[in-house]
């Protein structure tokens, strides 16, 4: 019990910890591809704008921006035009750029341009210069992130590429992934804490439940005890009470006739005393198995008559049927032991104009069916399956093991035994043993 339930602890222990790491790893990779997504979406974005722009320069404008045909009503035309496209697109900043990446109006490099021109390398201004767009990656300026494009503006002729357009857009969505990235990390920490305190509370537990396990096994042995040595006092009580009283009329009585009825009383009891003891020694020693072909059918008539022949109140309050079977396989002794300790508690809750009825007969060609019913009021469904507890009783002076020693004894022979209503509303108890030549036969085959 103890290993299965460690077993058990022990997966659920590393279940737990590689569902979290699942969960986490799987959070991880879906996060990066959501960041990747984004960012080439914004790149692809961010290119076709400004191919765009460079493409919506009119030809006449290109030739009036540089070399000997500048003319500055070109240049303040295409200078509203980068105005109104950075407006209208809700970019940081649209220049217009000579082949040499500089703007050739404005008063200084901002550091902003700084920056761009310190992520444009050698390669990303050939690129620009042979008539490719070219797109920075997401970089962090200050508190914010941004990108940027550069795409040529090509003379009219298409052979070279006279000026550069150059756009940055606010990529501030990545300071949201940022903050949700320190976020997720500091869940992972978190899971990961959870997940050693949650070993840590198992291990504990698993501690924990072994001593409360060692301890409780250890009370209910004690009770179990106590509860026997109850139960055998009590039952051994009157067989004793009247030995003594016996012996004590003994001395008072001549006449040797009664002498002699009284001293039969003695063995009667000792023999009693020896049942009760030897019942319970059956429950004590379950390794104790001896079976052995039983002839029930030819029998239990006599056991019933010899039970009951000087039992005034109930040797009228029962009927039999037997159906001739093939012998049983079981203990000797456990067949007419379970049939007495179920008609003794049929009696206890038969009223006394009412009967016990016992039935034996063939189930098939390998088991044999013992029936007992009773006319009382039955057992309801959610006590069956106590009653067959040690110590479960619902009599005011039951012991709680005479139904226990029954199913104890039937199981031990191979047989079962459950409870069923009559028609009535009592309890019917049926008890099943296999026919010792089924058994063997099973066993030959």
């Amino acid at each position: 019990m103890w290993n299965e339930r460690r077993l058990l602890l022990v997966t659920v222990g590393i279940l737990a910890l590689l569902l979290l790491l699942g969960v986490n790893l799987g959070y991880r990779v879906a996060f990066g591809e959501l960041q990747r997504s984004l960012d080439e979406q914004l790149g692809d974005q961010l290119a076709g704008m400004a191919e765009a722009l460079a493409d919506g320069i009119a030809p006449d404008v290109r030739r009036g921006i540089v070399g000997d045909d500048f003319d500055v009503s070109s240049y303040l035309r295409v200078h509203d035009l980068l105005e109104t496209f950075a407006e209208g697109n809700r970019l940081v900043s649209v220049n217009l750029l000579d082949t040499l990446w500089q703007d050739p109006f404005a008063d200084g490099t901002d550091s902003l341009t700084r920056m761009v021109n310190s992520l444009l390398d050698e390669a990303g201004q050939w690129a620009v210069m042979s008539g490719l767009t070219w797109v920075s990656p997401t970089f962090q300026w200050g508190d914010t992130y941004y990108r940027s494009a550069a795409a040529p503006i090509t003379a009219v002729d298409g052979d070279h590429t006279i000026a550069i357009v150059r756009l940055e857009v606010d990529a501030g969505y990545f300071s949201t992934i940022r903050t949700l990235d320190n976020l997720a990390w500091w869940i992972h920490g978190s899971s990961a804490v959870f997940a050693l305190l949650l070993v840590i509370l198992f291990a504990w537990y698993a501690k924990r439940s072994r001593e409360w396990e060692t301890r409780l096994l250890h009370n209910e042995k004690l009770i179990g005890l106590g509860r026997l040595a109850a139960t055998i006092a009590h039952e051994i009580k009157n067989p004793l009470g009247i030995i003594k009283a016996t012996a004590q009329r003994l001395d008072k009585v001549d006449d040797p006739d009664k002498r002699a009825e009284l001293i039969s009383f003695i063995p009667e009891e000792t023999d009693r005393l020896n049942r009760i003891l030897a019942g319970y020694l059956r429950i004590a020693s379950p390794d104790e198995h001896q079976p052995q072909p039983v002839a029930i059918d030819r029998q239990l008539r006599e056991w019933m008559e010899n039970a009951y022949r000087k039992d005034e109140q109930n040797r009228d309050r029962w009927s039999l049927t037997v159906t001739p079977t093939p012998p049983i396989l079981a203990n000797p002794d456990a067949p007419r032991q379970v049939l007495l300790n179920l008609v003794n508690n049929a009696f206890d809750v038969t009223p006394p104009d009412g009967s016990v009825r016992v039935e034996w007969g063939a189930v098939d060609h390998a088991r044999g069916r013992l029936v007992i019913e009773d006319a009382g009021p039955g057992i309801p469904r959610k006590l069956r399956k106590h009653v067959f507890e040690p110590f479960y009783t619902t009599k005011a002076k039951g012991s709680g093991l005479g139904l226990y020693a029954v199913q104890v004894m039937v199981e031990r022979d191979g047989g079962t035994v459950r409870i069923d209503d009559t028609a009535a509303g009592g309890a019917r108890f049926i008890v099943e043993w296999p026919f010792a030549q089924a058994t063997q036969t099973d066993s030959g085959a």
